[in-house]
């Protein structure tokens, strides 16, 4: 009799990949063209952080990866819309001034919008679209219509419900223990959302809805890919442990600041973009916390990226976003994609063998 294998799950099917395993869209540049393609040759599937590049880069970025071979490829669309907020423009722009001193000005240009990314995905052979931070109703009939799977991250039950019956085809089920922005729709006028660690939301969600469910956050290891499959998740989502590979696009002082972490360390800030997200803190964190509330989403983001585009380019780790889950410390010293990838694949087969789960 044949032996199901624990790690190719009905979602593997869905995405076309041969594990579980989905690299998070983590938008402003460390999801490479290179660590995409890297996860979907390993046999997972890549996603780009769309959010912040221009629809010709992300077509760029995708046509990349489908010409090297690789068919799992997604991008992430974050879908938050502009949100006022009750900060001092001018004090935030004096904060990076002191920040970013050798810069003169905010760089040209908007980013795109979600609608052409979604657009610039799809016609440059994307096998997924994913979004994050909000309902994804106003992409949804473009993804049906192009015939793919439609990923959306909800970090409360009710969100998940929510995506499902816009027409999401896959739930992320983000706990609170995950870096980058928390994904909740609605953020309350104080600025917080409720924190639902991945422990308890991953089952609460799994029986709310009845598509596939992945599971982020905390999640560093093949124990992690183990444990969330007991909890009735179809796979996992990483950000974190990818930052440190050495295809992911981040200084590489941000990589050696993710595997020195510890877990007491992170903290959830909205003054380095306007919503809040889950980070390690340095000085850009504590400068622009000082200077008062943030102007909003994604004003914010556009006042402070001169800031982050500085320390990136002097690989200074004080001044660029740190973003970063609670579990940094497992990411270990950097080293190729690929090498991770089968790391957390033979730790979860080990777990599996002795628990009398798999082969």
């Amino acid at each position: 009799m044949m032996v199901r294998d624990p790690l190719h799950t009905p979602l593997c099917a869905q995405l076309g990949t041969r594990l579980p395993v989905v690299l998070a869209g983590m938008a402003g540049g460390p999801t490479s063209a290179e660590l995409v393609a890297a996860i979907g040759r390993a046999g997972g599937l890549g996603t780009f952080g769309a959010t912040g590049m221009s629809a010709e880069a992300l077509h760029d970025g995708v046509s990349a990866v489908r010409a090297a071979g690789v068919e799992a490829v997604a991008a992430n669309v974050l879908l938050a819309p502009p949100t006022p907020g009750r900060g001092d423009g001018a004090a935030v722009k004096v904060a990076v001034a002191a920040l970013a001193p050798e810069v003169d000005a905010l760089p040209a240009g908007s980013p795109a919008e979600p609608a052409e990314l979604v657009a610039a995905a799809i016609d440059a052979g994307a096998s997924a679209i994913s979004v994050g931070l909000g309902d994804p109703a106003p992409v949804a009939d473009a993804v049906r219509e192009a015939g793919l799977p439609l990923i959306a991250m909800a970090a409360c039950v009710a969100d998940a419900e929510r995506a499902v019956a816009s027409g999401a085809d896959v739930i992320v089920a983000q706990g609170g223990e995950a870096g980058g922005h928390r994904s909740n729709f609605e953020v309350g006028d104080d600025g917080t959302v409720p924190l639902v660690g991945t422990l308890a939301l991953v089952p609460q969600i799994v029986d709310a809805v009845d598509v596939p469910v992945i599971a982020a956050g905390g999640i560093m290891d093949g124990r992690g890919l183990v444990a969330a499959l007991a909890l009735g998740a179809q796979g996992v989502q990483l950000g974190t442990l990818f930052l440190v590979a050495d295809e992911a696009a981040v200084p590489p002082s941000y990589k050696r600041r993710v595997a020195a972490s510890r877990d007491v360390e992170s903290v959830i800030t909205a003054a380095v973009s306007g919503r809040p997200a889950r980070g390690l803190p340095n000085t850009l964190v504590r400068t622009l916390e000082a200077a008062g509330d943030s102007v909003g989403w994604p004003a914010q983001a556009g006042l402070t990226a001169a800031a982050r585009a500085a320390g990136a380019a002097a690989d200074d780790a004080e001044r660029v976003a740190l973003w970063s889950g609670q579990a940094g410390a497992l990411a270990g010293t950097g080293r190729p994609a690929a090498e991770i990838m089968d790391a957390l694949i033979a730790q979860a087969r080990g777990v599996l063998g002795e628990l009398g789960a798999g082969p």
